[in-house]
């Protein structure tokens, strides 16, 4: 796991090494142990390497054996022994161990075609010195982002923002970006916050050359999506069970000690129970969160898994003073926004298992969108019914309640897509009261639909709980999920792995309809079913309650107020598009709702961002 950066000057301008080392210097908690460079005229690769695999010999970047194929590479191929035979059987000669050294001589045999051989999370470029051409890719499902920039005159990426913008170039806030943050908890692909700047999306390569011609193509989707009419339990019991035990047997490969995140949810209790039939000679440590004063506390479901497989457990509970002291330092390392409250925990679990000696953590991300595990997909009944042809009604009537006077804007709402988003998150309708002109809810509507509609739109053929669930796995998952378990666990030094969505689970899962995976409106239900043998009953049928913490509680009891926000410094993108007294009033009087807390939160975290990232006061 590393942080990467490259510059390809398309006009012939030499690479500079010094600015290499300037981005390099913005993300050095993704590579603390171990930095290198190649600069060749016009081209320059840089990386922060994390050492995981081939800990003294993996330096990077890296060539293959006569020098034409030069490679940075972020990230893990679990199945990169196998593959590595192979390829020495086939006449390769290799100099490490290392992982990244079987992706450039895959590459060498089968160019894009690589792609399709590799498990694991990534991303990479390649340098091709005979064609002079540069590739970049990234894996099939965004575990790892890529920022890119493109000018007629030279095309740059960075696994961060942050190291993008100490280059010299137009600097500006996407107001559209801002808003689809503020409503959606992210900025979604391909777009990011800083106009220009986009993230590759996932399962995608591009190819650049020094005659500015571009190609960029999508290598991977499911193609069998939601075929199954009837299914074999047994057989897809035996296949489900040997593919979660092959993708947690890969990812358990490193020379550096492995953890968990446990929270005593199926996802990763699951994890960890195939983790120690796996690993009986080492003891597993775990981690669990918990929240002071609030109910949200999964500590004690998550030592009852400790204790039953024996797993060394360490718990964080989580106070104001905590996320105070340590949230400016959050945001930096965020790189991009994140509304979600789970980086917060995410983070600091992260930290704590560092301190302990874990250098790679796996947990349970993802298997609420490929088990069909969030209360949103239930419409079976009289009772989801009502919820699936109520919810537009609700999100309009309460729209109108707040701004009576914009009918036709509140009428958007009820279109099927972002009725569905509002249930995600409230802060779609929150902020509207708090607009200074309608107009910009029509350009986050528009964005909305710019953004999230094509995907939605790929799943016409099927009903409305698997449209939804497939929705979110392009989405919330990518944006939202994987975005932020790759920043927080990076921020923090450490490499977090996410078995349960090898994507052959995700081609197996999304194979079977919602109505087999949801029955009778029991969550994850034929999952359990499988797992019965392995988790015990209080595991399998406790009530979700979720990782992220408690927004509205966090901001009653002030854990904003100390940063002096919204007042005569606030960002000017914030002064022109929101009613800053309306903004004030909420905090001083602590009038937090479930629809205005989580976007008076969002914007909080933006003017954090904004101060520390953009403007360069660093927290990190």
């Amino acid at each position: 796991m590393c942080g990467i950066n490259g510059i390809f000057n398309i006009d012939g301008t030499p690479v500079v090494k010094d600015t290499l080392l300037r981005m390099n210097s913005e993300m050095t908690h993704r590579g603390p142990d171990d930095e290198g460079y190649y600069v060749c005229k016009d081209i320059g690769l840089s990386i922060n390497r994390l050492s995981i695999i081939d800990i003294k010999g993996g330096h990077q970047p890296i060539s293959n054996e006569d020098g034409r194929y030069w490679i940075v590479f972020n990230g893990e191929i679990y199945n990169y022994v196998e593959l590595r035979q192979k390829l020495e059987n086939k006449g390769h000669v290799f100099k490490t161990r290392t992982d990244t050294e079987v992706v450039i001589h895959l590459y060498e045999d089968m160019k894009e075609g690589c792609l399709n051989e590799l498990n694991g999370m990534f991303a990479f470029a390649i340098w091709d010195t005979h064609k002079r051409k540069l590739f970049v890719a990234v894996d099939r499902l965004g575990i790892k982002p890529l920022y890119y920039l493109k000018s007629n005159d030279s095309f740059c990426f960075s696994s961060e923002l942050k190291s993008l913008l100490v280059l010299d170039f137009s600097k500006k806030i996407d107001y559209g970006s801002l808003l689809l943050y503020l409503s959606l908890l992210c900025v979604p692909y391909p777009k990011s916050m800083i106009k220009n700047v986009l993230k590759l999306e996932p399962a995608t390569y591009l190819y650049i050359n020094d005659k500015r011609d571009i190609v960029k193509k999508s290598y991977w989707g499911i193609k069998k999506l939601q075929t199954l009419e009837k299914i074999d339990e047994k057989e897809c019991k035996d296949t489900f069970l040997s593919i979660l035990s092959d993708s947690i047997r890969l990812q358990l490969r490193s020379d550096v000690p492995v953890g968990t995140f446990l929270s005593g949810g199926i996802d990763s209790s699951c994890v960890v129970a195939m983790l120690l039939r796996m690993q009986n000679k080492n003891v597993i440590k775990t981690f669990s969160v918990g929240y002071e004063g609030h109910f949200i506390d999964e500590r004690p479901y998550a030592l009852q898994v400790s204790q039953r497989y024996g797993t060394e457990h360490e718990e964080l509970l989580l106070t104001k003073k905590d996320i105070t002291n340590n949230l400016k330092r959050i945001v930096w390392y965020m790189d991009e926004p994140i509304g979600d409250t789970a980086a917060i925990p995410t983070f600091l679990l992260s930290e704590m298992a560092r301190q302990s000696g874990v250098k790679v953590i796996l947990n349970g991300t993802g298997g609420d969108e490929v088990f069909g595990g969030y209360s949103r997909y239930v419409y079976s009944g009289l009772k989801g019914l009502l919820k699936l042809k109520g919810q537009p009604l609700r999100n309009t009537t309460v729209s109108l309640l707040m701004k009576p006077q914009y009918v036709s804007t509140a009428m958007k709402l009820r279109d099927e897509m972002i009725s569905y988003l509002c249930r995600i998150s409230g802060s779609l309708i929150g902020l509207r009261p708090f607009l200074k002109d309608e107009v910009w809810f029509d350009v986050l509507l528009k964005g909305i639909d710019d953004n999230m509609k094509g995907h939605f739109n790929s799943f016409n053929h099927l009903n409305g709980t698997d449209r939804f669930i497939g929705l979110d796995l392009k989405t919330y998952l990518v944006n939202d999920l994987l975005f932020l378990l790759d920043k927080m666990t990076m921020a923090a030094s450490i490499e977090g792995r996410v078995p349960l969505i090898d994507y052959r689970m995700v081609e197996f899962m999304f194979a079977i309809p919602a109505r087999m995976k949801i029955k009778n409106g029991n969550l994850k239900g034929l999952v359990k079913q499988w797992l019965k043998d392995i988790l015990p009953d209080e595991v399998l049928h406790r009530k979700k309650m979720g990782f992220g913490g408690p927004v509205n509680y966090w901001l009653s009891n002030g854990i904003i107020d100390g940063f002096d926000l919204f007042k005569e410094d606030v960002s000017p993108v914030t002064n022109e598009i929101f009613e800053l007294t309306k903004i004030q009033r909420i905090i001083k009087n602590k009038q937090f709702t479930k629809w205005n807390s989580q976007f008076i939160y969002n914007l909080a975290i933006f003017e954090l961002w904004y101060r520390g990232v953009f403007k360069g006061e660093r927290c990190g």
